[in-house]
């Protein structure tokens, strides 16, 4: 189970025929009446935000000042992003609430609305609408509606991606539960209204959970779950208009969960572990991805000047090929590194490939690239590589997969 494993939820999955493949293309998740909801959400910092995008964050603005409150359904298409669609898109947004809202019975401003898909195409209003009605009787919890929502909101993944948690905790049992899509168009930077903002086709998730826990707490512990796992994620550079994740909370456990308690601690660890769960199911799963490889940067000034040298060695092109060819080509890694802006003296760099130590000092390793360990390293699914460019406490990591020709024909051909 994944999004109706926590206490409140239902969900379901319906097809509108917005995706050309004729599968499934629409989430309903509702949220039982409640007392003690709360809701959170981050969004991309592109500058181009698709419609869903633009009304989230007025939600978001509007629920942590007290002046609305916690949604009680999320609506979600695939098969179109709504996004470049200008005034048109932001109407039709609400259109889709607006009919959700009349069966649920709430208001259209207690509904989220998200979407995926081509950009620059109107939304088709009537045929999400006309869904709706099989859609909210089809409402329910358990394995196989869990299975259907995970499904429903995948574009070009290959994989449905879903987790869950339960943290036994003083106060009782409180249950976390999730599901995300993601495979192309991915290097989310995710916005953070509670702090300054980070850096984050378009990946989406959507995290419930029966905590009872204030919306501004969510808020903040939803950015810092974000900051370390879906902002450390790229499949090819290119962040998305329509990058979103959203957190209902139903309050349904009883357990409260605040700051300082123990409840807290054991929530933040298991909410913090679903979101790296399902960022690195999404890189797993990226667009023609054969094996994924994670660059850990010690040594820096700052943590900031770390996690941009680690950034800009995962979406190097040159890099990316490396790995996809299994070539353990170290030089591309070390000059990307220094390619990010920040200031290191290279006499004090050094680089591991697994356990392999490849460069040393500014220099080579020479008897490295004979050692038989470095080829089972670069063969291996998931490539690990440290960076060290100093004796600095900063501190960073980035996880990328690497750049093949299927990756060049899914998205030559996504629209045509």
């Amino acid at each position: 189970m994944s999004v109706t494993f926590p206490a409140g939820f239902r969900a379901a999955a319906a097809t509108a025929g917005l995706k050309p493949s004729g599968k499934s293309d629409l989430l309903l998740l509702v949220r039982d009446p409640s007392p003690s909801s709360a809701f959170a959400a981050v969004f991309t910092t592109n500058q181009i935000v698709g419609a869903p995008v633009a009304i989230g964050r007025d939600q978001r603005f509007r629920h942590l000042r007290g002046q609305l409150r916690a949604p009680r359904a999320l609506l979600v298409n695939a098969g179109n992003s709504n996004a470049a669609t200008g005034e048109k898109g932001i109407a039709d947004a609400k259109r889709c609430m607006e009919a959700v809202a009349a069966l649920v019975k709430c208001a259209a401003d207690e509904v989220v609305v998200s979407s995926t898909g081509v950009i620059g195409r109107p939304l088709p209003v009537e045929k999400i609408t006309g869904a709706l009605g099989g859609l909210t009787a089809g409402l329910a919890r358990g394995e196989e509606a869990d299975a259907a929502a995970a499904a429903a909101i995948m574009t070009t993944d290959l994989v449905p991606k879903a987790a869950r948690r339960e943290v036994v905790a003083p106060g009782g049992v409180v249950r976390i539960g999730a599901v995300a899509k993601g495979s192309g168009m991915i290097a989310p930077r995710l916005d953070s209204p509670a702090h300054a903002p980070t850096p984050s086709a378009t990946m989406l998730a959507f995290i419930t959970t029966d905590a009872s826990i204030g919306s501004r707490d969510l808020q903040v512990l939803l950015e810092e779950a974000c900051a370390g796992s879906f902002n450390r994620i790229s499949v090819d550079n290119h962040p998305s208009c329509s990058d979103s994740v959203v957190c209902l909370a139903s309050g349904k456990s009883g357990v409260r969960v605040e700051k300082g308690t123990k409840e807290w601690s054991a929530f933040a660890e298991a909410f913090t572990d679903v979101c790296r769960e399902l960022s690195e199911k999404v890189v797993t799963d990226g667009e023609g991805a054969t094996r994924v490889f994670k660059v850990t940067v010690r040594g820096a000034a700052s943590s900031g000047d770390a996690e941009k040298m680690a950034r800009e060695v995962v979406n190097s092109p040159l890099v990316k090929c490396a790995v996809h060819g299994r070539d353990p080509n170290w030089g591309r890694i070390v000059t990307a590194a220094g390619n990010a802006g920040v200031r290191f003296d290279p006499a004090q760099a050094g680089l591991t490939i697994g356990p392999v130590e490849v460069y040393r000092g500014g220099m080579p390793v020479v008897e490295a690239l004979g050692d038989p360990r470095l080829k089972e390293a670069m063969a291996a699914a998931r490539v690990e590589c440290v960076l060290t460019v100093g004796a600095g406490k900063g501190e960073s990591w980035m996880l990328g997969c690497d750049l093949s020709k299927e990756y060049v024909a899914i998205n030559a051909e996504y629209t045509t």
